[in-house]
């Protein structure tokens, strides 16, 4: 994974204002996403949001943040945090990373009911786990 200028720039942003590095940042659309260093999100939110906040008035955009998780399985767990997940497979298919994702239909329903949030979160899977596809069964 190589990062842009744009994207140096968002990450060491993030970094002056809540010093929290973010290990990958994606710019998409209206909103900057940032995948942050495992148990840093909290300090990367600030208190009451106001890291957040305030990198959000600097930029000019929507900002989400991630928590980075050395095993694909705890990314997707900690990225899909309101629904209950059963299980997480990582397998292979005509050589290419999938992450199959399984919960009931009610769970299913909170994942997929924000497209542009599961967008991001493939996105940074593929960026930094290898997995060029994700599927809600």
């Amino acid at each position: 994974m190589k990062l842009g200028l744009n994207q140096i720039q968002l990450i060491n942003t993030l970094d002056a204002v809540s010093g929290v590095g973010a290990k990958d940042c994606v710019v998409s659309g209206d909103a900057v996403v940032f995948l942050v260093p495992e148990n840093k999100i909290r300090q990367a939110i600030g208190k009451n949001g106001a890291m957040i906040e305030k990198i959000k008035k600097m930029l000019g955009k929507r900002v989400e943040l991630f928590e980075y998780s050395p095993e694909p399985e705890g990314f997707f767990r900690k990225a899909f945090f309101r629904a209950r997940i059963e299980k997480v497979e990582i397998g292979e298919k005509n050589g290419e990373k999938i992450a199959l994702i399984n919960a009931d239909n009610t769970n299913k329903k909170i994942i997929l009911q924000n497209i542009g949030r599961l967008k991001k979160i493939k996105e940074l899977a593929k960026r930094n786990y290898g997995i060029e596809e994700v599927r809600v069964r």
